[in-house]
């Protein structure tokens, strides 16, 4: 009797299902291998050695291989095309929004910002640069600060402030006579009409602690200052050049951290606190103002370290406020006077010093929270200001109130 083969299985049959790599479609692999291969060469491209949080992109490039394997034990092609389609086109938005945002910060600061032949410093302010774009007339002085030309040396009879911070003195969103240390100066015009009290911005955009005091020690101390306040933002640990503004390498991480903590339902705050439990913190802000301890002995200046709110989170929210606090013990001990500056904003609403168009600022507040900045300040300088008039001279002795103990 003839023997007659059996009719093959039909397609559907998981007996005839077939594991092999050339069971993938080829267009959706293909897909899938560019991501992974522009994932990759972004990584290589965005690298800043000094990143404190771990590189976001080596991951996504395993997440994407390991996710590309898997699917090849998926025995239905729709799931598989789909599943290539869901991992690949997300993570391609995030690269081209990477790209914009890193050529965006590119023409953003072209024009002002230039590398600094201080290492330490790493970027600085392109001096006499100007933009008439903004309308305010500001310009960068000719040593690199953008603020007026003071002159060198000290006027007699002069008492001279120096504010050292990063970005939120030199905020591109808030026109020049509207900053904090331009209505400080006014403002202590009014109030000590006797004196004449100048109050220079010491700041540039990005610093960290330490490249604050750096600046003070090559620029800032040309100008003799009498009292020099560090006006302390929960940003000014990290460690990294923020002549781009990042976190890590990630230019669409920094625009979205504030508003992922919204949407996870934490604290602002929680996302820079490894910073300040870590070795960092020691590096950047302790050894900074053990240096700048040095350097008011040698130079006859007083140094108030004012902790400034950011202007998401609400004013008492203690992670926050912790980290306000850290700063001041570590200030403290090297006998500096504090001010935790959030005090004046509590029971106050964080919108009504947001700016309308960018909600998730953390650290630029609208006009009204300069001018509330400056009233802040005033308050600690007017006595000073009048202790120095008296020739009163005691070592670190600066009124207790509104500062802290």
């Amino acid at each position: 009797m003839e023997q007659t083969s059996p009719s093959p299985a039909p397609t559907g049959d998981p007996a005839r299902r077939s594991w092999r790599w050339w069971t993938f479609e080829g267009p959706t692999v293909a897909l899938v291998l560019a991501t992974v291969l522009l994932t990759e060469l972004w990584a290589f491209y965005s690298t800043d050695p000094d990143f404190y949080l771990p590189d976001p992109f080596r991951p996504c490039v395993i997440a994407l291989l390991a996710l590309l394997l898997a699917s090849a034990f998926i025995p239905w092609r729709w799931l598989r095309t789909t599943l290539h389609v869901a991992v690949a086109v997300p993570m391609l938005a995030v690269l081209v929004l990477e790209g914009v945002g890193r050529f965006h910060e590119g023409d953003h600061h072209n024009w002002y910002v230039t590398r600094s032949p201080d290492r330490l410093l790493r970027y600085q302010y392109l001096p006499g640069a100007g933009d008439t774009r903004r309308g305010d007339h500001s310009q960068i002085n000719k040593l690199g600060l953008w603020d007026e030309d003071y002159a060198i040396p000290k006027p007699p009879g002069t008492y001279r402030v120096a504010i050292l911070t990063g970005s939120v003195a030199d905020d591109g969103g808030v026109t020049y006579p509207q900053r904090f240390h331009v209505v400080l100066e006014k403002e202590l015009a009014k109030l000590v009409p006797n004196r004449k009290v100048e109050v220079l911005n010491v700041s540039c955009e990005g610093y960290s602690s330490i490249q604050q005091v750096r600046l003070l020690e090559r620029v800032g101390l040309r100008y003799q200052p009498d009292l020099v306040i560090v006006a302390h933002m929960l940003t000014s640990t990290i460690l990294q050049d923020q002549s781009y503004r990042r976190i890590g390498n990630s230019f669409f991480l920094f625009r979205m951290m504030p508003l992922l903590s919204k949407l996870a339902g934490e604290s602002e705050c929680a996302m820079l606190k490894p910073m300040y439990d870590s070795y960092q913190f020691d590096l950047i802000v302790r050894s900074s103002y053990e240096r700048l301890a040095l350097l008011s002995k040698l130079h006859g200046f007083k140094v108030l370290v004012a902790a400034f709110p950011n202007f998401v989170t609400p004013f008492d929210d203690p992670v926050c406020m912790s980290l306000y606090d850290q700063v001041l013990d570590v200030a403290r001990d090297q006998g500096f006077q504090t001010l935790r500056v959030v005090d004046e904003f509590r029971g106050e609403s964080v919108k009504t010093y947001q700016k309308p168009n960018h909600p998730y600022d953390f650290s630029h507040p609208n006009p009204s929270g300069h001018e509330k900045l400056a009233d802040a300040l005033a308050k600690v300088i007017v006595p000073l200001v009048a202790q120095s008039q008296e020739n009163v001279q005691h070592a670190g002795l600066l009124p207790q109130s509104p500062l802290h103990p």
